[in-house]
This record gives structure tokens, C-alpha cells and sequence, in this order.
């Protein structure tokens, strides 16, 4: 190549950077600035993603928690009204043991058995009546080790109710103290991945190139101006095939707003024309990476595609597609994690950040 040619494209490129009020160093800063925040970003989104997973676990310990708490409650009132038949159990025994002290005592303490023997008259009748002594003292000392083991019994019931009880409730305020926390923690990383995307907004205001904005609007222009309006509405089709990782709208891990959707598959997968129409715009961003943008009419309205992230795209500017043509193939470039096309879809034509009239493209997709 010639070398004056070298010099004097240098220099082109310096005077336009200076007349652009950049320097070469200024991109290199804000790109390291870029760089450094979407660091931040992926670490932050992952943190929120764990902390969310980690609130999930814990309400769902807390549901078993409050669950098992219930079932407790449940089994206390069984317990309440067991220990209730005990205590009416206890009371009638105790009543009836009353009555035999009384009678021990009228009858001197221990009753007089030598009497009630001595006093049989014949040797039956006296095997009778010391049988009928040895059931009265059986009956006695049965009454006697039933009663204390319905107290026992009774108190071993009330103090495991209340052990229980106890240990249900403390858990049930630990989770719930961790899932507050928790909630917490996951509130704050939300608000510091917040500005840093504000602050990632501001940095790619200021990085991103007028004049690439102007280029897409003036191609989008002259491409209208020699664009035939379609008899048919306004009808898409899903242009790859794959699945939707993420929707149209404000996204719940990072409270963004997503201008699009995401379909992914792996890398080479063809993409097609959502619709009928004229490309205005095939070429490399440092946001989209490898992108096409094609405008399509609709009875006289306007409407926009963007197929972004492509691994490469297989149309020309001013080039015509007919729906379903295959446009270019899934890739990974630009501000992409990851094989996947990022569709866009707007009524009439379009808008950089904060990409106003960009609709839900699954609202026209049949």
C-alpha cells in the first residue's frame, strides 16, 4: 500500500476525531470505563440471581416451617384435650382414693383384715374373704401406679408441647429474620446494578458515535423514500429457531429495560426475514455487533426489524428480502453473553436509547 495513502488516512482519522471533539485515547478510556462496568454488571447479576435463589430456598423452608407450626397446632389441641381426659381422669381417681384413706382411717389406719377373716364361719367363707382382701389391696395399689403414671404422663405431654412449640416458633423467626435479610441484600444489589447501568448509559451517551446514528436514520430514510407499501398487514413470522430467554420489556434480575426479545440456539443457526421488506442498514456496531435492519410497509405504515449479534449477515443495504429469507446466521458478537439473536421490533422506525416505539415483537409474530 502506498505510504503517503497511510499518512494521509491517519491524519483524516485524526482531524475527523478532533472535529468530532474525541481522541483515539478518549474511545480507548471509555472502553476500558465500558469494559469495567459490564464486569461489574455480570458479577452484580450473578450475585442477585444466587441471593434470589437463596430467598426462594428460604420461603419455601418457611412454607414447610409454617406447614409443620400448623400441624403442631393441630396436634396440641389433640394434646389439650388428652391431657384434659387426664386431668378429669386424675381428678375422679384422686376422689376415689380419698375415699379409700377415709375408710382406712375410720377402720384405724391399714382395715383390720385379722377381723374380717377371724370373722368367717366356715373355711370357703374364709378363702373368700381373703381373696376378696387380696383384690380390694390389688385394686388399691393399681389405682395407686395409675394415678402417678397419668401424671407422669400428663406432664411429659405438657412439657413436649411446649418444647415443641418452642423450637417451631424459634425457627420459624430465624427464617424469617434470613429471608428479610436476605430480601434486603438482594434490594441493595439491585440498586448498585441500577447505577451501574445508569452509569453505563452515561459512558456509551457519551462513547456512542453521532454519526452512526445519523448513518442508520438517513438509510432507513432514503430506503422509505423507494420502499412500495405492502397490501398485506402487518404480519411477522419468528425469525430463528430457538428459544426465548428473554422478553420484551422492563427484566425482573436487573430492572432494565430490554427493547426486544432473546432467542438462543447454538451459534450458526439460520435467521430469517421476520417480513417482506428493504434492508437499510447490514454492517458492524459496537452494541449490536454484526447487525441488519430492514424497514418494511404495511398499507402505508411503517414498521422496523433489527436482527442483532450475528455471526455474520448474508444481505447488502438497499438489498430487498422476502419474508423468511435467510438474512444471516445466530452469533455472539457486540454486547452479547452468549449464541443468540436479539430481535428488535418498532412502529415506524428506529430509535437508538431509549429506543422509543419499539414494541413487544410476540404481539405480531404468528
Amino acid at each position: 500500500m502506498n505510504r503517503n495513502y497511510i499518512h494521509t488516512a491517519a491524519a483524516l482519522v485524526l482531524v475527523l476525531s478532533l472535529i468530532m471533539g474525541y481522541s483515539v485515547q478518549d474511545v480507548h478510556a471509555s472502553d476500558q470505563q465500558i469494559s469495567e462496568n459490564q464486569q461489574q454488571q455480570d458479577g452484580l447479576i450473578n450475585r442477585v440471581k444466587q441471593t434470589d435463589r437463596r430467598v426462594k430456598q428460604i420461603k419455601a423452608a418457611v412454607d414447610k416451617k409454617q406447614e409443620k407450626l400448623a400441624e403442631s397446632r393441630e396436634k396440641s389441641k389433640w394434646m389439650k384435650a388428652e391431657i384434659k381426659r387426664l386431668n378429669a381422669q386424675i381428678d375422679s381417681r384422686d376422689k376415689l382414693l380419698k375415699k379409700r384413706f377415709r375408710a382406712m382411717y375410720v377402720n384405724g389406719g391399714n382395715m383390720n383384715y385379722l377381723d374380717v377373716l377371724l370373722g368367717s364361719e366356715s373355711f370357703g367363707d374364709f378363702i373368700d374373704r381373703m381373696f376378696a382382701l387380696k383384690t380390694i389391696s390389688d385394686n388399691d395399689q393399681k389405682l395407686l401406679t395409675a394415678q402417678k403414671q397419668d401424671q407422669a404422663n400428663r406432664a411429659a405431654q405438657q412439657e413436649e408441647l411446649a418444647k415443641e412449640q418452642k423450637q417451631l416458633e424459634d425457627g420459624l423467626t430465624e427464617l424469617n429474620d434470613l429471608k428479610d435479610e436476605l430480601l434486603k441484600k438482594e434490594e441493595d444489589q439491585r440498586s448498585q446494578l441500577a447505577r451501574l447501568k445508569k452509569e453505563a448509559s452515561k459512558i456509551k451517551e457519551k462513547e456512542m458515535k453521532k454519526d452512526e446514528e445519523k448513518e442508520v436514520s438517513e438509510a432507513q430514510t432514503h430506503a422509505i423514500a423507494f420502499e412500495n407499501a405492502s397490501d398485506s398487514n402487518a404480519v411477522f413470522i419468528k425469525p430463528t429457531q430457538g428459544y426465548v430467554t428473554s422478553g420484551f420489556g422492563k427484566r425482573s434480575f436487573d430492572n432494565g429495560f430490554h427493547p426486544g426479545i432473546d432467542i438462543a440456539n447454538s451459534e450458526g443457526t439460520p435467521v430469517h426475514a421476520a417480513a417482506g421488506g428493504v434492508v437499510f442498514r447490514a454492517y458492524h456496531s459496537s452494541s449490536y455487533g454484526n447487525a441488519v435492519m430492514i424497514s418494511h410497509k404495511f398499507k402505508g405504515k411503517l414498521f422496523t426489524t433489527v436482527y442483532a449479534h450475528l455471526s455474520g449477515y448474508e444481505v447488502a443495504t438497499g438489498e430487498r428480502v422476502a419474508k423468511g429469507q435467510v438474512i444471516g446466521k445466530m452469533g455472539n458478537t457486540g454486547e452479547s453473553f452468549g449464541s443468540h439473536l436479539h430481535f428488535e421490533l418498532y412502529e415506524g422506525q428506529w430509535n437508538p436509547p431509549p429506543h422509543n416505539g419499539a414494541v413487544d415483537p410476540m404481539k405480531f409474530i404468528q
